[in-house]
C-alpha cells in the first residue's frame, strides 16, 4: 500500500493565511517542506482521503493524477477537508459543450476525458453538504455512500471501517481503518480523543502504518484536536495492545503553524518519540 500526502496543514494552512508569527515568518522565508497546504492524501492513486480547496493544485505540483480516483473518503465537512465545488467540474455533459459560456456555468465542466464513477463516502453531515452537487446534477458521474462507525464497507478493493471521532461533537468526524490484502492503515484526522467504545474499536486492529493529526503540537489538547502529548499517548497505547510494532510508521499531519514549529525544527523534536512529521509531497509505502 502507498499513501501520498498532497497536503499536511490545518485549516489556516502553513504559513497561516493572515499570520506573520515567528513560525509563519520562518515558513515563508525558508519554504520547502515548511509550506503546507490543507490536508489531503491519496492511497494507491485510486482512493482519495479528503478533498479540500487546494487538493488539485497540490496534485498538479507533485505529479499526481486524480482522474483515476474511484472513491473519496471524507473525514468531515469542514471546508479545508471537503470542498464540494470541485465535484462541479466533474459533472460535465458533452451535450452542453456547445452552449454559450454563461448558459453552461451551472452544468459542470468543461471536461473532455472520460472518468470512472466516483463514490463519495462520509457521514450525515457530509451527505448534507454534498447533496446539491450530486442530487441536482444534470449528468451525475458520482454518488454518495453513507457510512456508520464500526460498520465495514468496501471501497473498491479496500475494506474500510469508520471510527467516530470527537471533533466539534461526536459523529461529526470519522477516522478510517483502511485494509487491502494483508496491509492496514489508520487515517485519523480531526479526531480529538476517542470515546471508550471507539477506542476499543481502534484497538481491535493491527496496523502497518498510522497517520494521525498533530494539529495543536506543543500546546495542550483542546477543541477536538490532537496535540503532541496525545500523539505520544496513543502511540504507546497502540504498542501496549500490540496494534503496532516499534518500527511501524507513525506519521503526524494536519499541522497548525500556531502550535507546531516549522517542519525543519519539529521533525527532530518528535523523532525521539518514534514519530515522523509528514510533508506535502511525501510518499509512504508499506
Amino acid at each position: 500500500m502507498k499513501i501520498t500526502f498532497l497536503g499536511t496543514g490545518a485549516g489556516e494552512s502553513y504559513p497561516g493565511l493572515w499570520c506573520n508569527c515567528p513560525h509563519c515568518a520562518y515558513a515563508r522565508l525558508h519554504r520547502g517542506r515548511n509550506i503546507r497546504a490543507n490536508s489531503c492524501a491519496v492511497v494507491d492513486d485510486t482512493l482519495m482521503l479528503d478533498m479540500g480547496p487546494m487538493a488539485f493544485d497540490a496534485a498538479a505540483r507533485f505529479g499526481v493524477d486524480l482522474t483515476g480516483i474511484t472513491h473519496l473518503l471524507v473525514t468531515h465537512n469542514h471546508e479545508d477537508h471537503f470542498y464540494p465545488m470541485h465535484l462541479h467540474w466533474r459533472e460535465v455533459n458533452e451535450d452542453y459543450v456547445s452552449l454559450p459560456y454563461e448558459d453552461s456555468l451551472d452544468k459542470g465542466g468543461p471536461r473532455f476525458t472520460p472518468l470512472p464513477e466516483l463514490t463519495v463516502c462520509g457521514n450525515r453531515y457530509v451527505e448534507k453538504t454534498v447533496a446539491p452537487y450530486i442530487d441536482q446534477s444534470p449528468s451525475p458521474h458520482a454518488h454518495f455512500q453513507l457510512i456508520k462507525e464500526g460498520e465495514m464497507f468496501m471501497a473498491g478493493p479496500y475494506r474500510v471501517t469508520p471510527i467516530c471521532g470527537n471533533h466539534h461533537e461526536r459523529g461529526f468526524s470519522h477516522s478510517y481503518v483502511i485494509s487491502r490484502d494483508e496491509k492496514t492503515l489508520l487515517y485519523a484526522l480531526d479526531t480529538g480523543t476517542y470515546d471508550p467504545d471507539m477506542q476499543s474499536l481502534l484497538l481491535s486492529f493491527r496496523y502497518d502504518a498510522i497517520v494521525m493529526e498533530g494539529t495543536t503540537g506543543l500546546n495542550e489538547q483542546y477543541g477536538g484536536h490532537m496535540c503532541l502529548q496525545n500523539n505520544r499517548i496513543y502511540r504507546q497505547l497502540l504498542l501496549e495492545h500490540h496494534c503496532i510494532e516499534e518500527e511501524t510508521p507513525f506519521v503526524l499531519t494536519h499541522m497548525s503553524p500556531h502550535w507546531c514549529p516549522p517542519h525543519d525544527q519539529y521533525v527532530d523534536m518528535v523523532a525521539p518519540y518514534g514519530l515522523t512529521v509528514a510533508y506535502d509531497g511525501m510518499t509512504l509505502s508499506f
